[in-house]
């Protein structure tokens, strides 16, 4: 079992602050003059998101579109390469820095919460 020192761990009040969801993506491109940057389109049944992820070494635009996805929905925007990024791609790292995009095992609409 990994060990963390206690400035490491989340509180139970923090983690309660984080919304996580479903959303699926509608459209995605890549970003203008940067090497890593994707930008997504999300569907989160009631509203669409920006989402931009640094992980077109990983995915091409077109093989992510159509797929459901895990984001943290209120984490605060900001700009990256000049666009607005309106959320956060929950991602999985295997030991040789390879990422992949989390994704529900069932079938589950878009703005669903993840609890």
């Amino acid at each position: 079992m990994m060990q963390y020192n206690d400035n490491e761990y989340v509180t139970y009040d923090n983690l309660i602050k984080m919304k996580f969801k479903v959303g699926k993506i509608v459209a995605c491109t890549e970003v203008n003059h940067s090497h890593k940057l994707l930008c997504f389109l999300v569907d989160l049944g009631n509203e669409q998101r920006q989402i931009l992820s640094g992980i077109k070494e990983f995915y091409k635009a077109d093989e992510v579109i159509g797929k459901k996805v895990m984001i943290l929905d209120n984490v605060k925007s900001m700009k990256m390469a000049g666009l607005r990024s309106e959320g956060l791609l929950m991602l999985a790292e295997d030991r040789n820095g390879n990422l992949s995009l989390m994704v529900p095992d069932r079938e589950v609409e878009p703005g669903v919460e993840i609890v």
